[in-house]
């Protein structure tokens, strides 16, 4: 009898936790901003979902990326690298024509020429991401290589190099601001796309809300 009450029982699926951390967040997962104005327009109040969650991979660290839209094409990155305090990477990803508006471009060049000592200040405060923006950025990394996945690696290791499975290989550089809680993050890959992040640290309770998908 206990066999066919086994074979026949239905099973229950696994409940996932209670969200306590945007560090749990999954795909398709809501989270919401609070009202602080240390947040720029983009994130301050604003509901979004999550799009997509992606890996980036260093030497001796790797952490997931988390990709939030909201009612609007303005994506948000949420990421987790270490540093001390244990705060949150929030990025937004800047145009051709922000990065403009931004840094003179000559000043902005200087990133890439060796050995790496490229200081910028912004052109303007006068702009929608104000509130993000270091007074100055100094460059901290020159051509650090690693990989972005389009895959989320929390709990485990990222797939070791090989021809047919590995990340998109970049060189990264970083110019830090702000006691080193702004920064302005860039990604150069293989085929010389090119991404640049204004990017700050900020408490993960700048997150207010967290909704697992179908509450």
């Amino acid at each position: 009898m206990s066999f066919f009450k086994s074979l026949f029982s239905k099973k229950q699926p696994t409940a996932r936790p209670k969200l306590n951390h945007p560090s749990e967040l999954q795909l398709n997962d809501i989270f919401t901003f609070g009202d602080s104005f240390a947040l720029p327009e983009a994130m301050r109040k604003q509901q979004l979902q999550v799009v997509d969650i992606n890996t980036l991979e260093f030497q001796h660290q790797h952490y997931a990326q988390i990709v939030g839209q909201g009612s609007g094409q303005q994506l948000v990155y949420v990421s987790f690298p270490n540093n001390p305090k244990k705060l949150i990477k929030l990025s937004l990803l800047l145009s051709r024509n922000e990065v403009e508006a931004l840094f003179d471009l000559d000043a902005f060049s200087e990133i890439f020429e060796e050995p790496g000592n490229a200081r910028l200040r912004p052109l303007t405060k006068q702009h929608i991401y104000a509130d993000m923006i270091a007074d100055e950025y100094i460059q901290e990394e020159f051509m650090i290589s690693g990989y972005s996945h389009q895959q989320d690696y929390r709990g485990t290791q990222p797939p070791q190099y090989t021809e047919d499975q590995h990340g998109r290989e970049f060189e990264y550089h970083c110019l830090e601001g702000g006691a080193g809680e702004r920064s302005v993050d860039i990604f150069i890959f293989e085929n010389g796309d090119t991404d640049v992040y204004l990017s700050f640290l900020r408490p993960a309770n700048e997150i207010t809300e967290l909704w697992m998908k179908g509450e």
